[in-house]
C-alpha cells in the first residue's frame, strides 16, 4: 500500500490512538502493551505515520475465538498498531459525511419497540448471519463512494482491508471503525427492502418486518432472504422468527415485567439504566456503579443461581433468564465497587465462567477488583478442580486478575494454576495471539526462560511480536538479546524498555 500517509495526519493518527488507549474493545481484555505507549503518545503517532508513508504492507490479521450466547463462537480479528490506526484514521475521514444511527441501551429498546406502532398482524423478527464476517469489499467501496466521493480514501481502506484479512470480504468486529462502515452496507440492504414494500425496522443486522397476513410473512421473509444474498450475505434461520402482534407484544412485556420484577426485589431503579454501546441483541446493560448497592447485586447473582446455576435451564424460564443476563453486568460492576463480599459471590462467579461464557468481562473485571486473594484463588482452585472447561479467551480475560496475586503460584495448589497457564500456553499452538499472553504471563512470574520466548517471538507475526518482547523484557535479558528482539521496531524499544521498567 502506497500513499496511505498523505491520506491521514500525525493528528489522526493521535486521536486514533487515544480512542484506542481510551476504549478498549469491550470483549477483549486490555491491551497487554499498551502501558508502554500511554506516556510516548505523541512518538507513536509519529512513528505510525512514518510506517504508513512508506511502502506499507499490513500483517496478515490474527483470530481468536469469541464466546457469543447460545454457545455461539465469534472470530475477532486482531491487527497490527499502525494497521489499527489507519483503519481508525480512514473511516474517521469518511465519517464526518456519513448520517449513522445511534448505538445504545435506548436505540435498542426504541427498535424492539417500534413494530408495535406500524400497522400489520404479524411481525417477523431476523437477523444475518456472521454479519460483519460476510460484508463484500467491493459493495461496500461503492456506496461509500456514493455517499463520500473521497476515491482515494476510500481505495485505501479496501487495500487496507483486503491486505490485513487476505480476502475482498469481512469487517474485523470489535472494532468503532468497523461499526461505521457496516452500518454504511446494511442501509444499502434495508433501503432495497423499502423500495420492494417491505415495512422494515433496523438495528445493526437485526430487522424486523410488520406483515399484514401470512402470506405477507412469507413473502417478507423471502424477499429479506433474496435482497441479502444479492450483497453476499445470508440470513440466520435460526433466529428468524414470525409473531403475531399480540404474542410480540406479550413477549416483550414479559421480558420487561421479569426485569422489572427483579430490579424491584433488589431495590433497583431501572430509570438509572443506559448504555454508550449494545452488543447486537445480546443485550448488556451498564449502569453507574455507584447507583447500587452490594446486596441489590448479590440478589440478582442469587436469582441466576436459582434459574440457571446448574447449567440447565428449564423451557418455563427462558425469559427470566434474559432479564437476568441483561442485569448480571448491573450487578457485577456494583460489587466491582465496594471492598465487601457477599457470601457465595465468588462461588457464583467461577459457576458464570463455566455456563455462561459470555460474563467473563465482567466477571474478571470483578475479580481485578478483589482484595481478598485467598478467597479468590480458593474459587478459582473449585473451579479446576472440577475440570471445567475454559475456552482460549476465557483463559485470556482471567490470566491478568488471577496472576497478579502474591500467592498465584505458592504451594501445591499453586502449582496447578500455572500447569492452567502453561496448558493455554502449550495447546495454543494454532493461536498466536493467545500464545503471546500466556507468554507474558509466565514471564511475570519467572516460569519461562529467554530461550524459549526467543523461539517464540522467531515464529511469530508483528501482530502479537510486541507481547512476546515484552514477555521477554520481563525477564531482563543480556543486552544482545535486547538487541536481537528489538531492532526491527521502536514499537518493540517501548514494549522492552515497559517491561524492564516494571519486572
Amino acid at each position: 500500500m502506497d500513499g496511505s500517509g498523505t491520506l491521514v495526519s500525525v493528528a489522526s493518527l493521535r486521536a486514533a490512538l487515544d480512542e484506542e488507549l481510551g476504549a478498549a474493545p469491550r470483549l477483549l481484555p486490555p491491551n497487554a502493551v499498551a502501558p508502554a505507549l500511554l506516556s510516548r503518545r505523541d512518538k507513536v503517532a509519529e512513528w505510525a505515520h512514518a510506517q504508513v508513508s512508506r511502502p506499507f504492507i499490513p500483517s496478515e490479521q490474527e483470530i481468536i475465538a469469541v464466546s457469543k450466547a447460545r454457545h455461539g463462537v465469534r472470530p475477532v480479528a486482531i491487527w497490527d498498531l499502525p494497521s489499527r490506526l489507519l483503519y481508525r484514521a480512514l473511516t474517521s475521514r469518511l465519517d464526518s459525511t456519513l448520517t449513522l444511527p445511534p448505538r445504545s441501551s435506548k436505540a435498542w429498546y426504541g427498535f424492539q419497540w417500534q413494530p408495535l406502532d406500524l400497522p400489520g398482524e404479524y411481525i417477523v423478527a431476523a437477523d444475518i448471519a456472521s454479519c460483519y464476517e460476510l460484508i463484500d469489499h467491493g459493495l461496500l467501496a461503492e456506496e461509500l463512494l456514493v455517499q463520500t466521493d473521497d476515491h482515494a480514501a476510500v481505495d485505501a481502506l479496501m487495500g487496507l482491508l483486503k491486505e490485513a484479512s487476505g480476502r475482498t470480504y469481512g469487517l474485523p468486529q470489535q472494532s468503532v471503525a468497523s461499526d461505521v462502515l457496516a452500518e454504511v452496507f446494511l442501509d444499502k440492504l434495508e433501503r432495497a427492502l423499502v423500495r420492494r414494500g417491505l415495512i422494515v425496522g433496523r438495528y445493526n443486522d437485526d430487522f424486523r418486518l410488520n406483515c399484514d397476513s401470512w402470506s405477507d410473512v412469507v413473502r417478507s421473509i423471502e424477499t429479506l432472504s433474496e435482497e441479502a444474498r444479492r450483497l453476499g450475505l445470508i440470513l440466520n434461520d435460526s433466529k428468524t422468527f414470525t409473531w403475531s402482534r399480540v404474542k410480540y407484544q406479550a413477549h416483550l412485556q414479559k421480558v420487561e415485567d421479569l426485569r422489572r420484577e427483579i430490579a424491584e426485589e433488589a431495590e433497583l431503579d431501572l430509570a438509572a439504566f443506559d448504555a454508550d454501546e449494545y452488543d447486537g441483541g445480546e443485550g448488556a446493560i451498564e449502569l453507574d456503579q455507584d447507583a447500587v448497592e452490594q446486596l441489590t447485586a448479590a440478589r440478582i447473582l442469587e436469582r441466576w443461581s436459582r434459574v440457571a446455576g446448574r447449567g440447565k435451564l428449564a423451557v418455563a424460564r427462558r425469559s427470566e433468564h434474559q432479564a437476568l443476563m441483561q442485569l448480571l453486568p448491573v450487578a457485577f460492576t456494583a460489587l466491582s465497587a465496594t471492598e465487601n463480599e457477599p457470601d457465595g459471590t465468588l462461588d457464583t462467579a467461577m459457576r458464570l465462567l463455566r455456563y455462561e461464557q459470555t460474563t467473563t468481562p465482567h466477571v474478571s473485571r470483578y475479580l481485578m477488583s478483589r482484595s481478598n486473594d485467598s478467597a479468590v484463588l480458593s474459587a478459582f482452585d473449585k473451579l479446576l478442580r472440577r475440570n471445567a472447561y475454559l475456552t482460549g479467551w476465557q483463559t485470556w480475560w482471567l490470566q491478568q486478575p488471577l496472576s497478579r496475586l502474591a500467592s498465584f503460584n505458592s504451594g501445591r495448589t499453586g502449582q496447578r494454576r500455572v500447569q492452567w497457564v502453561r496448558d493455554a500456553f502449550t495447546s495454543a499452538q494454532r493461536s498466536p495471539v493467545l500464545r503471546a499472553q500466556a507468554a507474558m504471563t509466565l514471564a511475570r512470574l519467572g516460569l519461562i526462560d529467554t530461550d524459549e520466548l526467543v523461539r517464540v517471538y522467531d515464529r511469530s507475526s508483528p501482530v502479537v511480536r510486541p507481547v512476546i518482547v515484552s514477555a521477554i523484557g520481563f525477564l531482563k535479558p543480556a543486552q544482545a538479546i535486547r538487541r536481537a528482539v528489538t531492532g526491527a521496531s521502536q514499537l518493540d524499544q517501548w514494549a522492552f524498555d515497559w517491561a524492564v521498567q516494571n519486572a
